[in-house]
């Protein structure tokens, strides 16, 4: 098979990520007094509630060590929008991007949106998208924030986009005790012997600690990649290799049978 046949391919399996209670908020309300909020808006020329939570920030706002250890980490949804909507994989338009944050709001992006690498104006971005709902506004948005969209809800919505009867999505829970394998042929397995046309990656968008959410009442099955407890990037990087690999062996099989 020739590279560009393989990657104009159309009508293959899609790969949805999904970066499930994400630690991507503004300033909760309890917090706007607080002096570290105030002294970075005014430094920034915004109100307390219009900027993000940021640990490196606000790191003394919480007396909780699991949440001072656990909440303000927007970098974690740079990073992994950053490597997703660069990859040959949304070239090839076979990548769908989505985030679940912990306050139960959904973000869709669209694969043509040209994310800001600078941290500081990727945080202004998000902070507007997190206020308005969408950005661009004025225009078709690349960006779209949902409200009271809780996991279940949001995979619901995810694949009746593409798979509306539900019988071709198989839904992947990235987890340190699942099933220990590589993403190659855990992919491989998926869209060869079981036609799926449709898989959706559920991956942590935490630094620390477990889902909050009920992900283990939704995923299909729960595996782990090699190499222990991974970073969040680092398990997209896998995710987003390994399906291209399936991929290759996906257009090979289906050209000889």
């Amino acid at each position: 098979m020739k590279k560009d046949e393989l990657f104009n391919m159309e009508g293959g399996t899609r790969l949805t990520l999904l970066l499930v209670d994400s630690e991507l908020e503004l300033v909760p309300r309890e917090f706007w007094s607080h002096p570290a909020v105030v002294q970075n808006a005014r430094k920034r020329g915004k109100r307390p509630h219009m900027v993000l939570l940021d640990s490196s920030l606000h790191h003394s706002l919480f007396a909780n060590p699991d949440e001072r250890n656990r909440r303000g980490r927007p970098d974690i949804v740079h990073q992994f929008l950053l490597l997703s909507l660069d990859s040959v994989l949304n070239q090839q338009r076979r990548l769908g991007i989505y985030v679940h944050t912990r306050n139960d709001q959904l973000i869709w992006v669209d694969p043509a949106t040209r994310l800001p690498k600078n941290y500081n104006r990727y945080s202004g971005l998000f902070e507007e998208l997190l206020m308005t709902g969408s950005v661009p506004s004025g225009r078709e948005p690349l960006l779209i924030s949902t409200e009271k969209m809780d996991l279940c809800s949001s995979i619901e919505l995810i694949r009746s986009g593409m798979d509306p009867e539900g019988s071709g999505t198989k839904i992947i829970l990235l987890h340190p005790e699942g099933e220990l394998t590589e993403s190659w042929n855990m992919f491989s397995k998926a869209v060869k012997q079981e036609g799926n046309k449709q898989i959706i990656c559920l991956v942590g968008g935490f630094s620390s600690g477990d889902f909050r959410s009920p992900v283990g009442d939704i995923s299909d099955i729960r595996v782990a990649l090699p190499g222990g407890m991974l970073k969040v990037w680092t398990v997209i990087s896998e995710l987003l290799v390994g399906f291209r690999i399936a991929c290759s062996e996906e257009a090979v099989f289906l050209k000889e049978h």
